[in-house]
């Protein structure tokens, strides 16, 4: 429970949803040990007592009964870097789910998680995993992200338009209760034998709502590859690159990415040029070195690479190849991968 091992994203959706309230990072994180810059930090690990002192703090802070509901809600698949990449990789949702069980630890789990197949609905069900008390305001706090976060995670996975069945939660109805209705969108059941969202099972027949062309163990073995060759030495460019890499494909603008580093981004494009560089300088770097790694060690056509590296369409992608090196994609293409027609 001590142990840094997990991504600080819950942390940061906690600190995001403060915010709005006007209340700074600084005083969410008070008593922590956690700067706010070091949430965009890519390397930067966290203890679940950490995520459960702010949890803490918060519900201290926010004048929101509702704030943890929100958070989850705020919580994306791509926050989750490398770990929701490889969930939208996954052919198929039960893929997705039996990846989503395997790799939990990578998700900064608070709560125990299990899954069944109950009729015609799909439930997920969660356990107090760190002996929280199940009348705890800790463990209702705790329930009430991972509801949301499951919503949230569904809906980038699914559509949009997906909502649950219905909620039980195996606490008393807190002072908030008709928020969670509103917030999650279905019936919600309180003193429940046990905490669990449950979605209509009729969604396991679809196709993943946002499909990422690339391969789940290539993302991560590519990322992992790549976020060594292109960090500079040290400082804020590296940092950039580091949260680039984070997200490929679904790239963050720089508000997004001096927001997450507690800045605005005038300060921020100031400290890349005090560096030597810029957002777009550092986004093209990246860009550059992904597709470059695609086009030579995966049969990915054009099209299936400028999307996967966020571009409109493969023509934009092939001028901006061709500004990067001077080169077609297809020229860095091994004969034996060769799918596409000629460049033009």
């Amino acid at each position: 429970m001590d142990t840094p091992v997990d991504l600080p994203q819950k942390i940061a959706a906690l600190v995001e949803t403060l915010r709005d309230e006007g209340i700074p990072a600084s005083h969410a994180l008070a008593s922590t040990g956690i700067a706010p810059a070091q949430l965009a930090d890519p390397g930067f690990r966290v203890s679940a007592r950490q995520l459960l002192t702010v949890l803490e703090r918060c519900a201290q802070l926010s004048r929101d009964p509702a704030f943890a509901l929100r958070a989850g809600l705020r919580l994306r698949v791509d926050h989750f870097g490398l770990y929701g990449y490889a969930l939208l990789s996954c052919p198929t949702p039960r893929e997705a789910i039996h990846f989503a069980l395997r790799y939990r630890a990578l998700a900064t789990p608070l709560l125990g998680l299990a899954v069944r197949e109950s009729g015609a609905s799909l439930c997920w069900s969660f356990s107090d995993l760190h002996a929280l008390g199940a009348c705890s305001d800790l463990f209702r706090l705790s329930c009430e992200i991972q509801f949301a976060t499951q919503l949230s995670l569904h809906r980038d996975v699914m559509g949009a338009g997906i909502l649950p069945n219905e909620v039980r939660a195996a606490y008393p109805a807190p002072c908030h209760a008709a928020l969670y209705e509103n917030l999650l969108g279905c019936p919600v059941h309180f003193d429940a034998p046990l905490s669990e969202i449950s979605f209509d099972a009729k969604w396991l027949a679809q196709p993943i709502a946002l499909g990422h062309p690339i391969p789940a163990a290539l993302i991560r073995e590519t990322c992992d590859r790549l976020l060594h060759d292109l960090q500079p030495a040290a400082g804020t460019a590296s940092q950039i690159c580091a949260m680039l890499l984070a997200q490929p494909g679904r790239f963050p603008d720089i508000e997004r990415l001096a927001q997450r580093l507690d800045m605005s981004s005038r300060t921020l494009r100031r400290k890349l040029l005090l560096e030597g560089t810029s957002y777009q300088q550092l986004l093209d770097g990246v860009r550059h070195r992904l597709a470059t790694d695609y086009l030579t060690t995966t049969k990915l056509n054009t099209e299936d690479v400028a999307a996967s590296l966020g571009f409109s369409d493969a023509a934009n992608f092939r001028q901006a190849f061709k500004r990067w090196t001077g080169r077609r994609p297809s020229d860095f293409r091994p004969q034996a991968l060769r799918r596409d027609p000629p460049d033009v």
